[in-house]
């Protein structure tokens, strides 16, 4: 058993101590095979909890990993929605799915086709369930951040009836459209997390190749808030959206690394500003704005890779506290 313990608080200010035999310990109680889990993947998890400040044990975010490709690290729903429930800015989200239903309105007339988007998860009989939407209400906004997502984007066959989504697809797309539109809305607190339903469909997708399931090489990319998003008409792209997924995946490594927080919000107030020298809301940032924080994120990375580098294994890259003794009563875990 490792004997380096890591302390830190969690968002609600409750005290945490895990150890990588913790780690380890709920991912075989997830069904994990542990034999080819390396001691780094394990502590590069135990560094993003302690920066993101989540819970290992409430399945705030768990790992897990398929075969030797590298392992992947999962937030978990409730994580979404506890972080925006915390934000000053959240008014309350609403969530359901979108269906496709075919109406005969009389004999003499055809078969007339109609979306409907309800709100929960419940799908009737004889409709077809087509994707799941989400609005997040933000103080400050004059209209909520929607998002709406593709059931066929996700959903694929799922061979060992484990994912979710053979049994409960209405459940699961409708989790994917929340993950999406609250990460939209919070970018300084979501980017870079990832729900099980978002990342489980490359997984099932390879099950069908028969293939072993490995991690996905590209997660689904970090929306951009875009405001004012017409009802009609073509959908045009917004320039900064490339650059939103840049940034989210050199945020989930710079945390990863031990980079704080608040460090980064620092960074953004102090050099993102508009002419009167205020620091700008997120969602004011023009693609210049992000291609700065996306080159700062870039060159943190940069550099704790390069210590990394320099460093031997035995060097420890988080607070190491050593085991207490037992007393004749306790129990070991």
């Amino acid at each position: 058993m490792s004997n380096e313990i890591v302390q830190y608080k969690a968002d609600n200010g409750q005290d945490i101590t895990v150890t990588e035999q913790d780690v380890r310990d709920l991912m075989a109680a997830n069904g994990n095979d542990m034999k080819n889990v390396t001691s780094q993947e394990v502590k590069m998890f135990l560094r993003l909890c302690q920066s993101q400040r989540l819970n290992p044990f409430t399945r705030d975010a768990y790992i897990v990993k398929y075969g030797n490709q590298p392992a992947s690290v999962i937030a978990g729903k409730d994580a979404f929605v506890k972080r925006a429930t915390r934000n000053k800015r959240y008014r309350g989200h609403e969530a359901g799915i979108t269906v496709v239903r075919r109406i005969k309105r009389n004999q003499n007339s055809g078969v007339e086709t109609v979306i409907d988007r309800r709100e929960g998860s419940m799908l009737l009989k004889d409709e077809e369930l087509i994707g799941g939407w989400c609005k997040v209400h933000l103080d400050g906004y004059e209209c909520p951040i929607y998002d709406e997502v593709a059931l066929s984007e996700y959903s694929a066959p799922d061979k060992y009836g484990k994912n979710g989504w053979s049994r409960m697809p209405a459940t699961m797309i409708r989790k994917v459209a929340l993950c999406h539109a609250l990460r939209e809305a919070f970018p300084e607190d979501l980017g870079g997390l990832y729900g099980a339903e978002e990342m489980g469909q490359a997984e099932a997708g390879q099950e069908q190749d028969g293939q072993a399931p490995a991690r996905p090489q590209k997660a689904e990319p970090m929306e951009v808030v875009v405001e004012d998003v017409p009802e009609s008409g073509p959908a045009q792209e917004d320039p900064r959206r490339t650059l939103w997924d840049e940034v989210a995946k050199l945020k989930a490594k710079a945390l990863a690394y031990g980079t704080a927080e608040d460090a980064i919000r620092s960074w953004m107030r102090a050099h993102i500003t508009d002419a009167d020298g205020d620091a700008k809301e997120t969602r004011e940032y023009a693609p210049e704005d992000v291609a700065r924080l996306r080159d700062y994120l870039a060159a943190n990375v940069a550099d704790h890779e390069r210590l990394l580098q320099e460093q031997t294994p035995e060097d420890a890259e988080y607070e190491v506290v050593d085991e207490p003794d037992l007393a004749d009563h306790d129990i070991e875990f």
